[in-house]
């Protein structure tokens, strides 16, 4: 039975997919799509939002895991990185090319990509043991796999784009 949370949460939900989809299509056809620009600012938000939204789901995984899918909390969590990289959509159709990165940011994220693949190994071990001693239930993995996820690597990114 659905409760009024999750009801409003999958309102919400799909709303925000709505009007997602409806900018994608709308955006690059408007005045307003001069505004859209690609620059370091806002790879660093991307970055910055991919840990806020990893470290909140994590967080909320680990302290309301009853909730976490029953609710769609984890959808609405990872929301705020759906919707920047929405806009990274929007820039790419306005340019109407995929290449909107420099090469040191491409590079960046292929580091922080084998980076995340290496971790998240052992995270998944970490979370079978916490599972086998039933520390944490069922299917607390998947929210887990997905923040931990997003978390290293937008926290690699940031860190290596930093770095030099």
């Amino acid at each position: 039975m659905e409760t009024h949370i999750e009801k409003l949460i999958k309102l919400t939900l799909l709303a925000v997919i709505i009007l997602a989809g409806l900018s994608y299509w709308l955006i690059p056809k408007s005045k307003l799509s001069s505004k859209f620009q690609m620059n370091e600012k806002v790879f660093i938000i991307t970055q910055s939002i991919g840990i806020l939204c990893g470290v909140t789901g994590l967080f909320i995984s680990f302290i309301y895991p009853q909730y976490i899918i029953e609710l769609h909390l984890w959808e609405l969590i990872i929301m705020p990185y759906f919707i920047i990289h929405m806009y990274w959509l929007i820039v790419m159709k306005i340019r109407k090319s995929t290449e909107i990165l420099d090469e040191k940011q491409e590079y960046d994220m292929s580091k922080a990509g084998g980076i995340t693949f290496a971790i998240s190994i052992p995270a998944m071990v970490i979370i079978f043991m916490l599972y086998q001693n039933e520390i944490v239930k069922g299917l607390t993995w998947f929210s887990y796999y997905i923040f931990i996820s997003i978390l290293i690597y937008s926290s690699s990114t940031l860190l290596y784009f930093k770095k030099s």
